[in-house]
């Protein structure tokens, strides 16, 4: 009499190679970008965290090198080739947060680029990976070719360039109201000023208070942000009722810290050079008031450092401007109910 057996029982679940192979690559990519962080730690290089090699090229041969480890065969839809970058960049903005303590300001000037830059290099892999001839040496170039890009672009000049942020606001007020909320505001509320993208969504701590000490050219007005910022703004211009200028000046890295600690307000990088107000009448008891910011970026990817100076710089003038047209206008209304009595 023949035993009777039952279904076999289904082998233990065991991950699949492919799967290895993919997580394998991510770790591989992860050991890369961190040995591209140690480096530029390491020299202590301001432009080489804002440079094409970290930003551009760095992104897309990561994100190559996984797709090629990770679909050895060629067989993988698009979906895997839109899905790895979007992976890699969230694991890299996770390691920077926490291990590496990085700031929200990096993080968000980071990730967009990364992203777009991963997309660039997987899909060109795909499209490309047949022409291939020896897969050992393309996969052991994709992993050294990034530092080496990094290494040679650090020999390269980096051009400085000029930008101004500028912001404006109409205010229903005269230009003498104006003025001494241009010059200096204590007490500031965390309610005063307006919403932005910057502060309230990114975190970029709110002014505190702005204190003149002296009056004229020479005069020194400290500007405090948050809790743990401050810097000075030495006066360059004072025309009251009309203009006021400044040249920024930073005592300690207060300012770097909070923000992003790669990158010096007044370093190689960067240089947050000066500032000014201008007040113009449009009417009786109506004031243009213009805010300009300018400073030097000295990197291979100054425009798309621009182009975040604009919304980081542009936030926090906005915010500033509106505060300085409540407080003028409540103290213009107040003028006219006084002189009503």
């Amino acid at each position: 009499m023949t035993e009777q057996t039952g279904p076999a029982t289904p082998p233990l679940y065991k991950r699949s190679p492919a799967w290895r192979r993919v997580a394998a690559a991510f770790a591989l990519a992860l050991c890369l970008a961190l040995a591209a962080y140690a480096i530029l730690s390491l020299v202590r290089s301001e432009s080489g965290f804002a440079s094409v090699s970290f930003l551009a090229v760095l992104p897309a041969i990561l994100s190559a090198l996984i797709c090629y480890i990770g679909d050895p065969a060629h067989a993988r839809g698009a979906g895997f080739y839109w899905t790895v970058p979007a992976v890699l960049v969230a694991l890299i903005c996770a390691a920077a947060a926490w291990p590496l303590h990085e700031g929200i300001v990096c993080l968000i000037m980071l990730a967009p680029i990364w992203l777009l830059s991963g997309w660039a290099g997987a899909f060109l892999l795909r499209r490309l990976r047949k022409r291939v001839i020896d897969p050992t040496l393309f996969q052991s170039s994709l992993a050294v070719f990034p530092l080496l890009a990094l290494l040679v672009e650090g020999q390269l000049p980096y051009p400085p360039q000029d930008f101004t942020v500028t912001r404006r606001i109409v205010i229903e007020a005269d230009a003498a109201t104006v003025w001494p909320f241009a010059v200096s505001n204590a007490h500031i509320a965390p309610s005063e000023g307006k919403w932005t993208f910057s502060q309230n969504i990114v975190g970029l701590p709110r002014p505190r208070a702005t204190v003149l000490r002296g009056t004229g050219v020479g005069a020194v007005r400290t500007a405090y942000w948050g809790d743990h910022i401050h810097f000075d703004e030495i006066i360059t211009g004072w025309e009251p009722g009309h203009r006021l200028a400044w040249r920024f000046s930073f005592p300690d890295d207060s300012l770097r810290t909070y923000t992003d600690k790669h990158i010096s307000p007044d370093g190689p990088a960067l240089k947050i050079a000066s500032g000014d107000y201008t007040l113009k009448a449009l009417s009786p008891g109506r004031t243009l008031l213009t805010l300009r910011t300018r400073y030097v970026a000295r990197t291979h990817v100054n425009l798309y450092a621009a182009a975040w100076g604009e919304v980081f710089l542009g936030d926090i003038q906005s915010n500033v401007l509106t505060l300085i047209r409540d407080r003028a206008e409540h103290a213009a209304h107040a003028r006219r109910g006084e002189a009503g009595l």
